[in-house]
């Protein structure tokens, strides 16, 4: 829902959302995303399946002023998101980047 993507990005400083669809391109772009963040606790993913929770889907968009695509990877700093990729933007190299940006941000936080 809306208010749990809220809440999720509140308790979270650094997160990743991953947004879902039922195309072939949701398996394959997760094996990226999963590869580079199952070593990441600091680092939490949250899932929206949009055919189920589109309501929460908009809200991301809304939040973000990101158009919403499926599959779609969106990593926030602080609740702001720093990065984003969607269907087949979504590789090894993309989340790597990612990552670098959203360590980044942290780093300049803390300075």
């Amino acid at each position: 829902t809306p208010d749990e993507v809220d809440a999720f990005l509140r308790r979270n400083p650094a997160a990743a959302v991953f947004k879902v669809g039922n195309c072939h391109k949701t398996q394959e772009t997760f094996i990226h995303i999963e590869r580079h963040l199952e070593s990441r606790d600091d680092l939490p993913l949250g899932i929206i399946r949009v055919l189920e929770w589109r309501p929460a889907s908009n809200h991301v968009a809304r939040l973000t002023g990101i158009v919403h695509e499926s599959p779609q990877l969106i990593l926030f700093r602080n609740g702001q998101a720093v990065f984003d990729r969607d269907n087949w933007d979504i590789t090894d190299e993309a989340v790597r980047e990612g990552l670098a940006r959203i360590d980044h941000e942290a780093v300049g936080m803390s300075e």
